[in-house]
């Protein structure tokens, strides 16, 4: 059992993965505040898919900023807040820090940008409190892309398997470096993979899951 009284549960996963649709079932069924992934107040998400070579590494930096205030405030809403049982994070910092990785790999972002990105992670990282625990919704990339195609969000119909497929390796990359890598965090924050391919599944499977973590939640 975790210690944290009040705690800060990150969602993470592909797009597509559910992670908003479960983050509003969990705060409702278990009294807690959610924080979503800002898609609509992101200035360069849509130049991003017309030209992602030109505008990839801002929006990371742009995201990086976004996703450390979001961090932040979740620490100190679980420190003083007494509104909620604790804070739900859809998406959190390091999962920025794997689509960066991701758009190294595709040729968008150079290895000299990734490195200032990085001085930039590793401050921001190191002065924030992590999350008490990580659901990660592990999906098929298959599954993800069916789910992007029935939703139809802007440009994110553009979105191909290849993609998907190598942000998963990314998303296991950094699994491995929260558990036992050289990550800031690592060792700090509890991790959960769920299966998640299946849909409409009963949030009630990740509701028991934290139930069981923090009596609070119970």
């Amino acid at each position: 059992m975790i210690t944290d009284i009040r705690p800060i549960v990150w969602i993470e996963g592909l797009i597509g993965s559910g992670k908003t649709s479960l983050s509003k079932s969990l705060a409702d069924m278990l009294k807690m505040r959610v924080m979503y992934e800002p898609v609509d107040e992101n200035p360069y998400l849509h130049d991003f898919y017309v030209n992602p070579k030109r505008w990839a590494f801002a929006m990371q930096i742009h995201l990086l900023g976004i996703r450390a205030g979001l961090q932040d405030l979740a620490s100190e809403e679980v420190m003083w807040g007494f509104q909620y049982n604790g804070v739900i994070l859809d998406r959190g910092l390091p999962g920025d820090n794997a689509f960066c990785k991701l758009h190294v790999k595709a040729g968008n972002i150079t290895e000299r940008e990734y490195e200032t990105y990085r001085v930039l992670y590793r401050h921001r990282t190191n002065r924030l409190k992590p999350p008490s625990i990580m659901i990660f919704l592990d999906v098929e990339p298959e599954v993800a892309l069916r789910r992007i195609k029935e939703r139809a969000r802007g440009a994110e119909v553009n979105i191909d398997i290849k993609y998907l497929s190598d942000l998963r390796d990314c998303y296991y990359d950094l699994l491995v470096e929260l558990s036992n890598g050289d990550h800031i965090w690592a060792g700090k924050v509890e991790i959960k993979k769920v299966p998640w391919n299946s849909n409409h599944q009963d949030p009630n499977i990740i509701a028991n899951i934290l139930r069981k973590e923090f009596p609070i939640l119970a």
